[in-house]
C-alpha cells in the first residue's frame, strides 16, 4: 500500500509538469508566471520519490529559514507530522515569496506550505480547507500615540511585502491608505528600523530570526499593533491539481485536535515564564486597565490582579492586546484569562464567564452644542434629527432596546470610533461607561463638550474570561477573589476613580449579619442611645431639638447599613451620661476612652476617633504646649475625665479644678480663677467661634496621649457590640474626613445684623457719623475674628499632616505628595528618588539620656535633612527615629547618590545637646521610580526593604536596588 501511494503521488507529480506549460496571470499584482522551461532563475528539481513544498525563507513563524539554514516554522513540523500520518516523503525548498507563488502554481514544486486563501490567488491555485484563522495586523511605531484605530493611519505610508495578501486585503479595507513595498520582510523590517516606515503590516509575531529583533520588538511593542483583518490560512496545489489536494486534505484529517494545538502554541502561544499565568488586557481602557507611556500595565483592575496574584501565590503576567483579539487569545489558549469583559448574560463561544470582579454604570452623553435634550425620548425613530451612539457589544443593548424600542441608534466597534464619531458630530449623543468615558474625553480635552444625563443608569458587570476547558483555573479564581479585603480594594479604587460612586466602597458598605445578630435586631427594636445636650461638634441638641454632631453623623452611618434603630436621650452633664450607662437607663454612648476600671463595668467597640487633647489658655501667655509651663497653676478639667488620675499622678504641682461642664470650665478661665482649661480640640474649636473667646488660645498637649473615641456599650450587649464593630468598619476614611470638613468648619456668628445697624443708620441723620464708627469698628472685629478662625483651621489642618514634634511632613502628607508626583512624573519622563532613612543609635541615647534629649535630638536631625534637599523635595518623619526624603525631578541616579552622601555625612556629624555630645549614623534604602515600582506602597516598600539590607550588612551606608 505504501509502495502503491509513493507511485501514485509520483505519477501526479509527473503529470503536471506537463500540464504546466502554459501562462498564468494574477490580478492586482506585478506577478506573471510563465513555462517552467522558460524560468531560467528557477532550478529546482524532485527528488524522485518525494513531494516537494514550497517555503518561504522569511514567512516566520510559519515557515522560515533558521541561521543554520534550517527549515523551522508552524507548518513545516505540520507537514513533518502529516508526511509521517500519510508514510510519504517530502522535501522543502527555499525561495522568495514571489516565486513560491509562481513554481506552486505553473507545477515546478507540488505543493504550498501555507499562505493566506485569497480570491484573486483562485485563479492559478487550488486552496485546501482552511487550517486555522488567520489574523493579519498593523504594526505602530511606539512614538505615534494618537494611533486608536486602521483609520488614523492615513497620514502615513503602510510597508507591505511584495506578493503578500496584505496587499489586496487592505486595499480593499482601507483604500485610502497609501502602500509602500518590499521585495522581503527582512527588507521591510530594515526600513521600519531606519524610520522609513512608521506602519507595516505582518501576522501574529514579528519574526524572531531577524537580526535586529529586540530592537524591532522595542520599536514597535505588541501593545501598538492592530488587527485589521480576519482571514484563513491554507495550502495550496496548482489549480489542475485536484487529486493531489484531496490527498492533501486526508492526511490532514488524520492530525489530531490535541496535535494541531500543541503545534501552534509551540510556534503562535505567548512567550511567558515557567508556572505563570498569562493575562491579557486592553491597551486603552483607563481607568480599568491601560498602557504607561513605556508600555508598563496599569490601572484599578490591573493592581487588583496584581493583589489576586499575591493571595493566590501565582506569578502573572500581562499581555497587551487591543480587546477582541484578547478574546481570540483566550479562545485559543494562547494566554489563560482575560482581565475582564462585560458579562453579556448571553455568553460568548469557547469561554466561561468568572464571577463579576468590578461593577459600573453607564450613562448617555450629550454633546453640549446640541440643544433641547433632556432625555432618551429624544432619539425615537420619530425624530430623526439625533442619533445616539452604542458599543456593540454594549451589556445592555437587549434593555436598553426594550425601554426604548424606537430609539434611532448606531452601532460601533469600539468606544474610541464612537467618541470620534461624537466628535465630527455624526452622532449627538453616546452611551457609555462612566469612569472610561470620563477618562476618554479628558485625554482627548473634549470634557467640557458633553454633559451626561441623570437618567437612565445602567449597571455594567466586569467579569475574568477564561477557555471552558479550564475549570480549575475558573474556581481558583472565584475563590480567591472571594476571599480578598475588600478594605485594600477599596484603597486600589480610590487611587485609580475620583468617583463617587464606587463598586468596592459600596460593597464594603454593604455589612453582612450573621443568623444570631439577625435575630439580635429582630429582638431589639430600638438601641437607646445617651448623649449629653451641650457637647458641640461632637454631640448636642440643634436648633430643631434634634440631636447632632460628630457621634450623631457616626451613628446614623451605622444605622444604614446595618439596620439598627437608635433613639437618643439627653443629659446635661458627662457624669450623668456615664451613669445612666451603668444604671441600664441606656444602651451606648459615644466618646468614651476605655481603661482598665471601664472594661469591668462595660464593653466597648473599636477606635473611631482620634484627637488631640488641647489646654486652653490667654494669648498673652503664648504658647503653653507642656503642662510642666502650669506647674504652680490651677487647670480646669471636667470631672469624670479619665485623664484626671493620669495627670494627676504625673504632675503633682498643677492644681486641677473640677468642674461640671464645659460653659464651667470656661467661665472660670475667662473670671481668671483657673489659668488653663483643658479639653479636646473639637471641643476647644467649637468654643472659640464665641466672639468673647478672641484673646484666649489653643496649644495641643505634647505629652498626652491622643484621646482614643470608641462607643461604650451595655456589658449584657455583647452582639450589639459585634454589629457596631461592622458598622464602624464600613466607614471609609474618606466618609470621616467629610464628617471632619462639616463639624470643623468656620463659623462666624457675631450677634450683629448689619443690615440693622445700616438701617438705624439711614433713619437716624443726627448720629450717622457715631453709626459709622460702630460699622467700621465691626468690621474690624470681625475681620479679626476671621483671621482668628482661618488661623485655628490652619493649625488644624497643618496638624492633620505634619508631625507635631519636627514640624516635619508626616505619613500622610507623603502619600499624597507621592501620588501626585507618581502622576507628575510619569507624563514628564522623569525618575524620582525615595529615601528611606533610619538612624543607627538613636535608641541608646534615647534610653540613656530620656525622651526629652531624644526628641531634641530628632528636631535637630529634622532640620540637617531638611537642609540636604531642595524646597520641591520633602522630608517626612515617617515614625519614630525613621525618616523618607521624596526627590523629584531627578535624571538619574547619581543625583540620589550625591544626596545620600550628604545625609550620611551630616548625621556622623557630632550632635550638641543639652546632656551630651553624641553621634550617631544612619542606614538607606533607596527606591527610584518607575525602575522599582510606579505606585507609593510599592516604592516605599522597596526603600524599607533596601534599608534594613544596609543594617544586616554593617550599616552606616546606602543601597539602591541592583534587581532593578
Amino acid at each position: 500500500m505504501k509502495a502503491f501511494i509513493r507511485y501514485f503521488c509520483v505519477v501526479l507529480a509527473l503529470f503536471s509538469l506537463f500540464a504546466s506549460d502554459f501562462v498564468f496571470a494574477w490580478s492586482n499584482s506585478e506577478l506573471s508566471f510563465y513555462r517552467a522551461e522558460e524560468n531560467q532563475s528557477a532550478d529546482f528539481s524532485k527528488v524522485e520519490g518525494k513531494l516537494t513544498i514550497a517555503i518561504n525563507k522569511t514567512s516566520f513563524p510559519y515557515h522560515s529559514i533558521n541561521s543554520q539554514g534550517q527549515a523551522v516554522g508552524l507548518m513545516i513540523d505540520l507537514w513533518r507530522l502529516w508526511a509521517k500520518k500519510q508514510q510519504v516523503e517530502i522535501a522543502f525548498v527555499p525561495l522568495s515569496w514571489t516565486e513560491t507563488l509562481k513554481q506552486v502554481g505553473s507545477g515546478e514544486v507540488d505543493i504550498h506550505a501555507g499562505l493566506s486563501i485569497i480570491e484573486q490567488r483562485r485563479e492559478f491555485l487550488a486552496y485546501s480547507q482552511a487550517i486555522f484563522p488567520l489574523y493579519t495586523h498593523v504594526y505602530v511605531h511606539r512614538e505615534l500615540t494618537n494611533i486608536n484605530s486602521v483609520n488614523d493611519l492615513s497620514p502615513y505610508a503602510v510597508g507591505v511585502v511584495k506578493g503578500s495578501a496584505h496587499i489586496n486585503m487592505l486595499a480593499n479595507a482601507y483604500p485610502e491608505l497609501k502602500q509602500r513595498l518590499f521585495n522581503s520582510r527582512h527588507e521591510l523590517y530594515q526600513a521600519a528600523m531606519n524610520n522609513e516606515v512608521l506602519v507595516f503590516t505582518g501576522l501574529e509575531k514579528l519574526a524572531s530570526d531577524y537580526e535586529f529583533y529586540q530592537q524591532l520588538q522595542q520599536m514597535f511593542p505588541a501593545h501598538k499593533r492592530l488587527r485589521y483583518q480576519q482571514g484563513e490560512y491554507g495550502v495550496a496545489v496548482a489549480k489542475d491539481r485536484v487529486d493531489l489536494l484531496a490527498f492533501i486534505e486526508q492526511g490532514f484529517a488524520k492530525i489530531t485536535l490535541a496535535e494541531r494545538v500543541a503545534i501552534e502554541r509551540k510556534w503562535l502561544g505567548l512567550e511567558k515564564q515557567k508556572n505563570s499565568l498569562l493575562v491579557a488586557i486592553a491597551p486603552n481602557y483607563s481607568p480599568y486597565m491601560a498602557l504607561t507611556p513605556s508600555g508598563k500595565p496599569q490601572g484599578l483592575l490591573v493592581d487588583v490582579w496584581r493583589y489576586w496574584a499575591q493571595q493566590a501565590g501565582v506569578n502573572i503576567e500581562f499581555v497587551a492586546r487591543e480587546i477582541t483579539e484578547d478574546i481570540s487569545l483566550v479562545k485559543e489558549k494562547k494566554v489563560d484569562v482575560l482581565l475582564a469583559y462585560p458579562h453579556t448574560g448571553n455568553g460568548i463561544d469557547d469561554v466561561l464567564f468568572a464571577q463579576d470582579i468590578y461593577q459600573s454604570s453607564a450613562q448617555v452623553y450629550v454633546a453640549k452644542h446640541v440643544l433641547g435634550i433632556e432625555s432618551l425620548s429624544s432619539f425615537t425613530q420619530q425624530s430623526k434629527e439625533h442619533l445616539i451612539g452604542i458599543w456593540q457589544d454594549s451589556p445592555f443593548k437587549a434593555q436598553l432596546l426594550e425601554q426604548y424600542p424606537n430609539l434611532n441608534y448606531r452601532v460601533y466597534a469600539s468606544s474610541d470610533e464612537m467618541l470620534k464619531a461624537a466628535e465630527r458630530n455624526e452622532i449627538s449623543a453616546m452611551i457609555s461607561l462612566v469612569d472610561l468615558m470620563d477618562a476618554k474625553l479628558v485625554q482627548a480635552n473634549l470634557q467640557s463638550s458633553f454633559y451626561r444625563l441623570d437618567k437612565p443608569v445602567f449597571t455594567v458587570s466586569l467579569s475574568p474570561l477564561v477557555h471552558q476547558a479550564n475549570k480549575e483555573l475558573l474556581n481558583l479564581i472565584n475563590q480567591t477573589f472571594t476571599e480578598l479585603d475588600i478594605e485594600q480594594l477599596v484603597k486600589l479604587e480610590e487611587r485609580w476613580l475620583t468617583s463617587t460612586d464606587r463598586y468596592y466602597k459600596k460593597l464594603a458598605q454593604k455589612i453582612t449579619l450573621t443568623a444570631e445578630e439577625q435575630a439580635f435586631l429582630q429582638a431589639k427594636s430600638s438601641i437607646r442611645v445617651g448623649m449629653v445636650n451641650d457637647l458641640s461638634p461632637v454631640e448636642f441638641v440643634n436648633d430643631d431639638g434634634e440631636f447632632a454632631g460628630i457621634n450623631r453623623d457616626i451613628l446614623d452611618l451605622i444605622a444604614q447599613r446595618t439596620g439598627l434603630n437608635f433613639t437618643y436621650r439627653g443629659y446635661d452633664t458627662w457624669q450623668q451620661l456615664f451613669q445612666a450607662l451603668l444604671n441600664e437607663e441606656i444602651d451606648l454612648l459615644g466618646s468614651i476612652t476605655p481603661t482598665d476600671k471601664r472594661k469591668e463595668q462595660m464593653r466597648f467597640s473599636e477606635s473611631y476617633w482620634r484627637m488631640p487633647w488641647v489646654i486652653m489658655h490667654p494669648q498673652h501667655v503664648g504658647k503653653q504646649s507642656k503642662l510642666t509651663d502650669f506647674y504652680g497653676k490651677r487647670v480646669a478639667i471636667v470631672r469624670g475625665y479619665y485623664l484626671i488620675s493620669q495627670l494627676r499622678k504625673q504632675h503633682p504641682l498643677i492644681s486641677f479644678i473640677l468642674v461640671d461642664n464645659r460653659k464651667q470650665g470656661l467661665k472660670a478661665l475667662q473670671q481668671g480663677k483657673v489659668d488653663g482649661f483643658i479639653t479636646t480640640i473639637a471641643a476647644a474649636t467649637e468654643l472659640l467661634k464665641q466672639e468673647s473667646l478672641i484673646t484666649m488660645m489653643v496649644s495641643v498637649m505634647e505629652t498626652v496621649n491622643l484621646d482614643d473615641s470608641r462607643f461604650g456599650i451595655n456589658k449584657n450587649l455583647p452582639l450589639l457590640v459585634n454589629i457596631i464593630d461592622k458598622g464602624l468598619m464600613s466607614i471609609s476614611e474618606k466618609e470621616k474626613q467629610a464628617i471632619y470638613d462639616d463639624w470643623f468648619s468656620v463659623e462666624i456668628n457675631t450677634g450683629l445684623d448689619k443690615n440693622v445697624v445700616l438701617q438705624v443708620g439711614a433713619q437716624i441723620g443726627i448720629i450717622i457719623l457715631l453709626v459709622l464708627i460702630v460699622i467700621v469698628m465691626w468690621n474690624r472685629r470681625l475681620q479679626s475674628e476671621i483671621n482668628h478662625r482661618e488661623q485655628l483651621e490652619q493649625i488644624m489642618k497643618h496638624m492633620a499632616t505634619h508631625d507635631e514634634l519636627t514640624g516635619l511632613a508626616n505619613r500622610v502628607l507623603l502619600k499624597d505628595r507621592l501620588s501626585t508626583a507618581i502622576e507628575f512624573h510619569q507624563r514628564q519622563a522623569l525618575q524620582m528618588a525615595v529615601l528611606f532613612i533610619d538612624l543607627d543609635g538613636f535608641k541608646t541615647i534615647n534610653d540613656s539620656y530620656g525622651h526629652d534629649v531624644g526628641d531634641e535630638l530628632l528636631k535637630i536631625v529634622a532640620q540637617r535633612l531638611s537642609g540636604c534637599v531642595r524646597k520641591s523635595d520633602t522630608v517626612v518623619r515617617f515614625g519614630g527615629d525613621e525618616f523618607v526624603l521624596l526627590l523629584t525631578g531627578l535624571h538619574s541616579e547619581n543625583e540620589a547618590a550625591y544626596v545620600a552622601e550628604k545625609v550620611l555625612h551630616l548625621m556622623q556629624t557630632p550632635f550638641e545637646l543639652s546632656k551630651t555630645k553624641a553621634t550617631i549614623g544612619c542606614s538607606i534604602g533607596i527606591a527610584m521610580y518607575p525602575g522599582d515600582g510606579e505606585t507609593d506602597n510599592d516604592l516605599l516598600k522597596v526603600a524599607d526593604t533596601l534599608m534594613y539590607q544596609v543594617k544586616a550588612a554593617g550599616k552606616n551606608h546606602f543601597v539602591f536596588n541592583e534587581a532593578s
